[in-house]
């Protein structure tokens, strides 16, 4: 079983500030890429070991400063369109978090865990790519005219949608065991978590009774 990591106030905001950086270094790296980022990834791993609030900040932080601070951002000057990219990533965490009691009995890399995690990761990134549609769309281009703007994008929305499902489904699932181990948190199966402690109560018992034998 899995369990609840509870982060202490005190170290929250570091954590937030570590996955930050990740998140706003990584994708700039990246940036030659067009739509492959790894602020989802950041978002979404962060939320799923510390829970949702952790991971929907990191999320909105990360895509705030690196959407002013980046030459493929939207900027202060289309402040709809930064909205909704701050709430479509921060929404990434918030889904991470989502499946931390979700899949708390599963090993990170259990095939289950991996299907889950590139679903979500295929969720999050549609709903991204909508509504900063519609943020971008917003006040100049009718709401009408959606369909035909967003099937502009499609070949974008793809490759996001592709390279984030790989991302999660993939990588995150390993980044979040080791993550683990280094919190010192080992990952056992539930039944197997119980067999284990039936086989020591087991072997207890008779080594108690040896000793009231040997008496």
């Amino acid at each position: 079983m899995m369990e609840m990591y509870v982060v202490p106030k005190s170290v929250r905001a570091s954590l937030v500030g570590v996955f930050t950086a990740a998140a706003i270094a990584g994708t700039f790296a990246l940036s030659p890429l067009p739509n492959v980022e790894i602020i989802t990834f950041c978002a979404f791993v962060a939320g799923f070991i510390f829970g949702s609030r952790v991971g929907s900040t990191v999320g909105a932080l990360s895509m705030f400063i690196f959407s002013i601070i980046s030459p493929y951002g939207s900027g202060l000057g289309y402040p709809f369109l930064l909205m909704t990219q701050v709430v479509g990533m921060s929404v990434a965490g918030l889904f991470g978090g989502s499946l931390k009691k979700v899949l708390q009995n599963f090993k990170s890399t259990s095939p289950w865990t991996m299907y889950l995690f590139g679903v979500s990761g295929a969720a999050v990134t549609l709903l991204y790519d909508v509504i900063t549609t519609l943020g971008f769309m917003y006040p100049t281009i009718p709401f009408s005219e959606f369909p035909s703007v967003f099937a502009a994008g499609i070949p974008f929305t793809l490759v996001h949608v592709v390279s984030n499902v790989i991302l999660l489904g993939v990588v995150a699932p390993f980044v979040v065991r080791s993550i683990r181990a280094m919190l010192g948190e080992v990952e056992v199966g539930h039944r197997v978590d119980k067999e284990e402690l039936y086989e020591k109560a087991v072997e207890k018992m008779e080594e108690a009774s040896n000793v009231e034998v040997g008496n």
